[in-house]
Parts: C-alpha cells; sequence; structure tokens
C-alpha cells in the first residue's frame, strides 16, 4: 500500500492507539482486496449499535465484546458526514418490546457517545431518506447492502460494501482503500437485462432485481426497457438485488447518472452476458417467495428499507376508518424523522387508529426477532430473510395486497 506521509503518521500512532489500530485495519483490507492506495472519504453510514440480531438473550460477555469496539471509536470525533445504520429499536420503544436491561443500558451508553463523537442517529437502513444523499462521485464508507447499491446506482455517489469496523474507522480517519466500483474500470456493467415485462409497483421491482441478484453474483448489471422508476422503486430494486446475490450497483439506463446510454454502461464493450425478465420471470421471482401452508396470517410487515413518507402516507390514506383483522399485526417500519414527518401531517394517527403501528429505528426481523407465524411483506428483502431468521412463512405482495391481507386476516392471490 502506498501511504501518504499523513496516513503513515495516523498508523505509527500520532493520533493515539485506537486511530493506528483503525489505520491499520483499513490497510490490511485494501491489501487483501488489492488496493493500491487510500482515498479520502467524505461521507460514511456506520452501524453504531449494540447488534440486536446477536445480543437476544446472550450473556454479558457478548455486549462487553460489542462495547470493546463501540467505547473507544465514540471518545473520537468523526471528521465526515457520518450517519447511523438501525439499531434494535428507538429508545421511546424500549419497553415496548421488552429489551433485556443489560442491552438497554449498554445502547443508551453508546448513543450518548456518538452523538458527542459527532455521528448522526439517524438509525435508518435508508439514509437518503432522511439527508444523506451525497453526490455524485463522492466517496463513500457505507454499510447497509441496499444502500450501497442506491448510493451507486441511484446516486452516482461511490462506496465498497462495509461492515461496522471498516465504516466506523473510516468515519474516524477519514480514508478508505481504493478498490472495487471506487475505481471508474469497476463500475462498468458486464450483465445485460432486458426487460420486457410490466413493472406496476415497488414490488414488481423487487421481483427484478431478486431474478438478477441471483444471476448476477458480484456482477454490474444494467437494465433496459424499463420505466422510469420512482424513488421507492429503486429502493426496492437494490435491496432485491443486494439480497439474491452480491450486487455492489446497477446502472438502470438513462437513469443511472453514469448510463446515459447502454453503450455507456457497458464501457463500449459486450456484456458477458445477456438475458431476459419478461411475464414468466416476474411470476417465478413471486413464486419463490409464496410457499406456505395456507392463507391465513398473523402478520403484515411493511418498509424494508425503512418506508418512505410518500410510502407511510399511501398505507394510512388506504386504511383510513378501516381496522385491521383481529390479533393481526401490521409493522410499518421507518427512521424516526420519517415518523415525526407522519405524525405532524396526520398519517400516524390513521395508521394507529386502524390498529396498526409505526415503528422506529429497526428491523422487526433482522433486530427484533419479531414472533410470527405466517407474514405478508411488500419487500423481497424481508421476505428471503424472514424465513430463516424467525422461522416463519412468508409471503410476498405489492402493498396493496399486503393491506387487503392485513384488513382480512387472510391473503389471497389476485394475480
Amino acid at each position: 500500500m502506498e501511504l501518504t506521509a499523513e496516513q503513515q503518521q495516523i498508523m505509527d500512532g500520532a493520533k493515539g492507539a485506537f486511530l493506528a489500530k483503525c489505520m491499520r485495519w483499513l490497510v490490511e483490507w485494501g491489501a487483501a482486496m488489492g488496493a493500491r492506495r487510500l482515498i479520502p472519504v467524505t461521507n460514511t453510514h456506520a452501524l453504531v449499535t449494540v447488534p440486536g440480531n446477536l445480543v437476544w438473550g446472550a450473556n454479558q460477555k457478548t455486549i462487553d465484546n460489542a462495547m470493546t469496539l463501540l467505547r473507544p471509536a465514540c471518545q473520537h470525533r468523526v471528521c465526515c458526514h457520518s450517519t447511523t445504520h438501525i439499531t434494535f429499536a428507538h429508545e421511546e420503544q424500549y419497553d415496548e418490546i421488552e429489551m433485556p436491561q443489560e442491552q438497554v443500558e449498554a445502547q443508551l451508553e453508546v448513543m450518548e457517545m456518538a452523538r458527542e463523537a459527532g455521528f448522526l442517529m439517524t438509525y435508518t437502513c435508508a439514509p437518503y431518506l432522511v439527508g444523506n444523499v451525497p453526490l455524485k462521485g463522492e466517496v463513500c464508507a457505507w454499510t447497509e447492502s441496499s444502500a450501497v447499491v442506491y448510493a451507486n446506482s441511484i446516486l452516482g455517489a461511490r462506496t465498497t460494501r462495509h461492515g461496522t469496523e471498516s465504516a466506523i474507522a473510516a468515519a474516524l480517519v477519514g480514508f478508505v482503500p481504493e478498490f472495487s466500483v471506487l475505481l471508474d474500470e469497476n463500475r462498468r456493467a458486464t450483465l445485460q437485462v432486458d426487460v420486457t415485462a410490466q413493472l406496476r409497483t415497488p414490488t414488481d421491482w423487487g421481483a427484478l432485481g431478486y431474478f438478477t441478484g441471483k444471476i448476477a453474483g458480484l456482477d454490474v448489471p444494467v437494465f433496459q426497457g424499463t420505466p422510469q422508476p420512482s424513488q421507492e422503486d429503486a429502493k426496492q430494486l437494490c435491496a432485491a438485488l443486494a439480497t439474491g446475490g452480491g450486487v455492489t450497483m446497477c446502472h438502470i439506463v438513462s437513469v443511472t447518472p453514469e448510463a446515459a446510454t447502454l453503450e455507456q454502461a457497458l464501457g463500449g464493450n459486450p456484456p458477458k452476458l445477456k438475458v431476459t425478465f419478461g411475464d414468466s420471470e416476474l411470476r417465478d421471482s413471486y413464486s419463490q417467495l409464496r410457499i406456505h401452508t395456507g392463507d391465513a396470517i398473523d402478520t403484515v410487515i411493511l418498509g424494508c428499507p425503512h418506508a418512505s413518507l410518500n410510502e407511510i402516507a399511501e398505507i394510512a390514506l388506504y386504511l383510513k376508518g378501516k381496522r385491521l383483522a383481529d390479533e393481526l399485526k401490521l409493522w410499518v417500519c421507518t427512521a424516526y424523522a420519517t415518523r415525526a414527518n407522519a405524525e405532524r401531517l396526520g398519517y400516524a394517527k390513521m395508521i394507529y387508529d386502524a390498529g396498526g403501528y409505526l415503528f422506529c429505528d429497526t428491523c422487526p426481523t433482522n433486530s427484533m426477532r419479531l414472533d410470527a407465524k405466517r407474514i405478508v411483506t411488500a419487500g423481497f428483502k424481508q421476505a428471503h430473510y424472514a424465513r430463516n431468521m424467525i422461522k416463519a412463512e412468508v409471503i410476498v405482495d405489492a402493498v396493496k395486497g399486503c393491506l387487503d391481507a392485513a384488513l382480512t386476516g387472510r391473503w389471497s392471490y389476485v394475480g
């Protein structure tokens, strides 16, 4: 690795032992990935939390291991725009999910220290919905695979996939190793997907992403033939791409900043593989996540990735004046800032009056491990992971189908 004098000084301990350790992490990671140098980063999105999915029922040693990283990290100031990924719940809601007291205490300690360190405590898997919107070409260090794909593909920013340690290290020292999609040559599309199916809902875009991710693996796909996506369409596409495979970015012709044309997306080269996503592929993608032994449901989950204000308004207006089926749980997950907007505008009350609930800063399957037997959800990512994480049967459908199921207590295939 070719280090600048400043980078070498930090690694040698000029700014303390912990920042030296952070620099070593980044250098060793970069060396393993074949990076030649470290480059400045101006935007991070890090997991600054006691991991809820690891701590449920765990002993004090598990919590202590997490705090070994977080305590010294939060004793330093971040050096760039730094938001935070999801936690196990907003602090106002700890009692409602009966969190273990030792975990609550640890998280509250982390949150107080992180605020002082300069982390913006957004606690969301969709930071671009609450103010972290990097510009084209801006070098970032983001956790959350769906947000990484969105940043690269929709915003034209540049970020590799980060874990907890590397994102926190980048936030504190201001550098990342340069490899993967941080380099121009690795941002070119290698898989061409010709879309002939009609994509009518964000969940249809999720089906496209789930199909493509399984084929792409680590490759960069380019989509042609799609309509202009909404923000919600793009959110579902990016989440499903990172779920079906290990995609870090994609191109949508005339949408992605680097894909004004198909030729530009491909960098003037022919694709390694060309596939078609038609009506049969759309149906098959849905059928993979509609494996269930009955139609009676107990839970509907919306907001994976976190719901936008527009989505909350859509849900609220559909439910206005109606009531959910008895014993059914409707969880709408979002960021605290989005919920605050929804409350001010009256949309939250419409959802509460119908029997639903807006839950902040978390994911009901990943962090909360929600107790459910049969779930209907509008997110391919949520449906994919819920099967194993909470051992529930899962049905994926568009938002309207999910809400109809919430009102009747049964899911019916509409087509």
